[in-house]
């Protein structure tokens, strides 16, 4: 049993642990892989893909690299800096990449969790108006997701929804512009919709809803008047008639 305890300590001495890095590109671009801290000498410098395939083996006496297959020209190394260089990234080279240096002891002097991700698909912003109320209701969807809101006017009500993967679609106002925004790590896509001219269309709409009743009102009006004045001629002429027949008979 001591002598397990013993060899475990001396493997875990032999072996460096890194912390990995996370990081996201998008597909065809490049990535550089460096190796943040000084490292002592060593004999050779490997940079390994999901901890079992070699990417490219650096001999230190030598001062010569060796690339393996499967990357196709893809790959470039500084020997100053030992940073690796990733180019025409495929979704095929996410994962692990370790950097490993050998001599007397084992270690991990890099480490990186590489994240290669496709653009994101533009949204689509629609719209519907309430014309009774004057209120938009706003669909805004990108990919296999979708977010709706309704405003008054220029007052609206902001969602945002995030998926694993750190893909959002978020729907937001700025100053007179709705925008509908469709975004991943590496890209970003929106959809906007200028919201004046649905305010002119809902104050026109309101204009045309008082109309009627100030139509209305003026016309009652007129018939108000018309019939006092009616009366007052009515009324004058039987006060006429009225006092012609008392002169005739007195």
């Amino acid at each position: 049993m001591a002598m397990m305890v013993l060899l475990f300590f001396v493997l875990f001495s032999l072996v460096s642990i890194t912390v990995s890095s996370d990081l996201f590109k998008l597909i065809g671009s490049s990535v550089q892989l460096d190796i943040l801290n000084t490292i002592p000498e060593f004999e050779e410098l490997t940079w390994i893909f999901n901890r079992s395939t070699n990417v490219l083996k650096y001999y230190n006496e030598a001062k010569k690299s060796k690339q393996y297959s499967g990357y196709g020209g893809r790959v470039e190394f500084n020997e100053e800096t030992y940073s690796l260089t990733l180019k025409n990234l495929q979704k095929t080279d996410s994962g692990l990449y370790e950097a490993k240096t050998a001599s007397d002891v084992v270690r991990v002097v890099a480490e990186y969790r590489l994240s290669v991700l496709d653009p994101v698909e533009a949204p689509v912003l629609t719209h519907q108006l309430s014309r009774d109320t004057c209120n938009i209701t706003l669909t805004c969807r990108g990919h296999d997701h979708s977010i709706s809101s309704s405003c008054y006017n220029e007052t609206c009500e902001e969602k945002e929804v995030t998926s694993p993967g750190g893909i959002t679609l978020s729907l937001s106002v700025r100053g007179s512009t709705i925008i509908c925004n469709h975004s991943n790590p590496v890209s970003w896509k929106m959809d906007v919709l200028e919201m004046r001219e649905h305010k002119q269309h809902c104050a026109d709409e309101d204009e045309g809803s008082v109309s009627p009743s100030a139509g209305v009102s003026v016309c009652l009006l007129k018939i108000v008047l018309y019939s006092i004045s009616l009366t007052l001629m009515l009324s004058a002429v039987i006060t006429v008639h009225i006092k012609e027949r008392l002169t005739k008979s007195s």
